[in-house]
């Protein structure tokens, strides 16, 4: 189940992020907005020879990487049905080559646009300051977006959510499950925190025409603050819903998962069609506009990405994605950012490493029933699986039962693994209490033998194994 969720979701992200990023950049080989690829240029620059080189490349190009990677991405996401390990840690790696890749295709496109421009000497006027000024818009830019403050009853609906079940207990000694409350929680920060981001940056000017900046930057933070509004509420629904599932039924199932992704993307679907409808409607705006700004700062954009030394913000709005943003890199600042993202990059390629090796050894180990012999303690019965392990004397079994399937209780998983094949590890079982299990969930019979400190659950892949174990432990109890 817990595969089957996990491919169906990775489907999702996958053919959207390629799409979306299809949508984004597609078009940018065409005039628009008085730029080809990122560069100001004159509008009939575009009927230049190299030019149309240049863009035709550069469109060909887009489409093989776009086609490639979401059939590689697809790929990926088949192998979890296979291996969940192997198919989540390729699956990281292709993301992190994707975002590589676009980011690296559209600097080397935007830069040799910059060369052919130097070339012809395509210059459309002065350079641009740091920060142009709209001073009636900058005194109305307050009232553009919904005030973030609308996320804090958010905070206070998650904060009583906690208060109650810690009171209940219903989540005591079951790390995991607060694992999967904190992770329900996270969006609220980072929805906040765009929320505030995108809002509260300065107004950008694209007109000497008060009004169109007055349309966009209105159109921009109102459409960017309603979407991340309607994202967190949407994920705070989601998440509660999984949260008091877990709480209260002790486990999930594959419609509790699909209800959660369904609700969650709800919210993804609002940020989407945010960014679509900005992208339209300032297009639309800005082709009516009869005063553009006369300005040409492509000197800070030749490398590909934006270094202004006289510019004292961190991030600028992108060249090539106007709903994105970039770092400048004269800003010192600018360094130890990009360092972080790549110790967090390799952190989480590393923790992926890891989380792959455990769902790796989950998946293809088998069950393993051991006797060993040793003078000072006699005979050791020593049980199995990847790194699972439980010993136990043979004097030291009170009872000894074959039977036809778990008991008809809930088991709490405290330290293990519960994958679509088999249960592994500790578990709290609510009326045998401490257990250890190595079931393969769709066999039986099952082997119960009850310890002084705790009850083994254990059965093989075949009926066959399982009997001969269960034989081996009823003459060893003789």
């Amino acid at each position: 189940m817990i595969s089957a969720v996990v491919f169906i979701m990775f489907i999702f992200i996958t053919i959207l992020t390629v799409g979306l990023c299809s949508f984004i950049y597609s078009g940018k080989e065409n005039y628009s907005e008085g730029m080809i690829l990122g560069i100001h240029v004159p509008a009939d620059a575009a009927q230049a020879p190299d030019v149309k080189s240049l863009t035709g490349r550069y469109k060909k190009s887009l489409g093989r990487f776009q086609w490639l990677n979401l059939a590689v991405g697809l790929g990926t996401c088949g192998l979890c049905l296979l291996n969940m390990g192997i198919g989540m840690l390729l699956y990281t790696l292709w993301i992190l080559e994707y975002a590589a890749g676009l980011c690296i295709l559209n600097i080397l496109a935007q830069r040799n646009m910059y060369k052919v421009k130097i070339k012809h000497q395509w210059f459309t006027g002065e350079i641009r300051p740091a920060t142009l000024v709209d001073t009636r818009v900058s005194a109305m830019a307050k009232s553009f977006p919904i005030s973030w403050k609308w996320h804090l009853p958010i905070l206070l609906v998650w904060t009583a959510l906690w208060i109650l079940l810690l009171v209940r207990s219903a989540f005591a000694h079951m790390e995991e499950y607060i694992m999967i409350l904190i992770c329900a929680i996270l969006p609220l920060f980072l929805f906040m925190g765009l929320h505030t981001l995108l809002t509260t940056r300065k107004n950008r000017v694209y007109s000497k025409d008060s009004q169109i900046n007055e349309q966009i930057n209105y159109l921009e933070k109102r459409t960017w603050s309603r979407a991340f509004l309607i994202a967190d509420y949407a994920s705070t629904a989601a998440g509660i819903y999984l949260v008091l599932r877990l709480a209260f039924a002790g486990q999930l199932s594959f419609w509790d998962y699909g209800i959660y992704i369904a609700v969650d993307m709800i919210g993804a679907a609002a940020v989407i069609l945010s960014i679509l409808l900005i992208r339209l409607k300032r297009k639309e705006i800005l082709d009516l506009d009869d005063q553009p700004v006369a300005a040409d700062d492509d000197e800070y954009w030749k490398n590909g990405w934006y270094s202004n030394p006289n510019d004292r913000h961190l991030w600028v709005q992108d060249r090539m994605c106007s709903t994105n943003y970039s770092l400048n890199m004269a800003h010192p600042a600018a360094k130890w950012f990009l360092g972080i993202t790549g110790i967090l990059c390799a952190a989480a390629v590393i923790t992926m490493v890891g989380i792959s090796g455990v769902l790796f050894q989950l998946d293809s180990s088998r069950i393993f029933v051991n006797l060993a012999q040793s003078r000072n303690s006699g005979e050791t019965i020593t049980i199995s699986y990847a790194f699972y392990k439980c010993s136990f004397q043979p004097k030291d079994i009170q009872e000894l039962q074959l039977i036809q399937s778990l008991p008809d209780e809930k088991f709490r998983r405290t330290n293990g693994g519960n994958t679509d094949q088999l249960l592994v590890g500790h578990f709290k079982g609510e009326f045998t209490g401490d257990t250890m299990m190595f079931i393969y969930k769709n066999e039986s019979p099952v082997i119960r033998i009850r310890l002084p400190q705790r009850t083994i659950f254990l059965n093989s892949d075949t009926r066959e194994e399982t009997g001969e174990w269960y034989g081996l432990f009823e003459r060893l109890c003789e």
